[in-house]
């Protein structure tokens, strides 16, 4: 009799498995056939007005598109393409299932947009994507924020790696000599997101190492990194909590360096959760209202500000410079500079613009 029930209840579980399975399945596929459609019907629509025909349809893609970061890029994106006659989709928008890059890429591709502007990662089945799948179709890709020359991609917008690990080695230096006594050793974590290639983390952190070799800090300093899940949700807040609240946490860091808008903001947010405001000093990535308001009240000692709106803007020019003459400069290079509390009120917000 117990078997029995047991089996039973075996069937069942095992009925419900492939129910929500088939479910999922139904789910992910309605929501790739529904971008699918919609990037067919965006030009079915813009061709029947012929005063407003755009000349090329490029698509934007990135796993954090709505984040203020990547709507800044995409605002940027928007009004240079209304320069050239161009129409730009921020793709994987507005929708309940959240699609992964690579099928984001696979629905531009079978679409046949006129370029792909998306967000650099050396992720195997991206780079396949782009070198086996559009090596018929020749869509012209510029990578954005993070390179990857796997890709063969024609361009690329953003910010130097050697720069930006540069600038953060020196305000780390900076702070050590100034606010760390020359007998304690200072603990610093590096946070990275996932998406971020590996010759990009190396480069950042070989520039953070030479600025503290250069200030003879090796022995004051111990410098460690951590990769972010990026595309997963709640993942990197599961992650960047634990370094504060885990088992280790008795061991965490001084100092926290974060490469991306949404670890600033997860940081942020945990140490105001858990009551560790000036037990570690943050330093940030970007300037969203959110960040400069953490800036003002000294729970983030400073920020990188990068012109998220030129880095919009810089991908629209390179696809048109391609597209007019056949070539394009590999690489536009991005300024960014550093917000603190004595310089806030210079900096605008959601790109890193001079308020002057």
């Amino acid at each position: 009799m117990e078997a029995k029930t047991k089996d039973k209840k075996n069937r069942g579980i095992l009925i419900a498995t492939v129910v929500l399975g088939v479910l999922l399945i139904l789910t992910v596929a309605f929501s790739i056939i529904f971008f699918y459609k919609r990037i067919k019907d965006a030009r079915s629509i813009l061709a029947m007005d012929k005063a407003n025909t755009y000349d090329s349809y490029y698509v934007l893609i990135t796993d954090n598109a709505d984040s203020d970061f990547w709507q800044s890029v995409y605002e940027g994106a928007v009004e240079e393409a209304a320069l050239h006659n161009a129409y730009v989709e921020l793709l994987g928008t507005n929708l309940e299932e959240t699609l992964s890059t690579q099928d984001l890429i696979r629905i531009a591709l079978n679409s046949n947009v006129d370029g792909i502007i998306v967000e650099g990662d050396d992720n195997e089945e991206i780079v396949k994507l782009l070198l086996q799948e559009n090596r018929d179709k020749k869509i012209p890709v510029v990578t954005v924020s993070d390179d990857n020359m796997d890709s063969k991609r024609i361009s690329y917008i953003g910010v130097s790696s050697y720069n930006l690990g540069k600038e953060y080695g020196e305000q780390l230096t900076e702070y050590v000599k100034g606010n760390v006594d020359p007998a304690d050793k200072c603990r610093v974590m590096v946070l990275m997101d996932d998406t971020f290639t590996l010759n990009s983390r190396s480069i950042i952190l070989t520039a953070i190492n030479e600025s503290i070799e250069k200030d003879n800090l090796t022995d004051r300093i111990a410098l460690s990194s951590q990769v972010v899940s990026s595309n997963k949700d709640y993942a990197a807040e599961e992650e960047i909590r634990s370094i504060f609240v885990g088992e280790n946490s008795h061991s965490g860091p001084d100092v926290i360096i974060c490469l991306s808008e949404k670890n600033t903001l997860c940081v942020y947010q945990t140490v105001v959760d858990y009551n560790k405001v000036g037990d570690v000093v943050i330093f940030g990535y970007y300037l969203s209202p959110t960040i400069k308001d953490a800036i003002d009240k000294d729970i983030i000692s400073s920020s990188i500000v990068v012109d998220t709106n030129q880095m919009g803007k810089k991908s629209v020019e390179a696809m048109n410079e391609y597209e007019e003459t056949g070539y394009v400069s590999e690489i536009y290079l991005i300024d960014a500079d550093i917000a603190t509390k004595e310089n806030l009120d210079s900096f605008d917000v959601e790109g890193g613009g001079d308020g002057d």
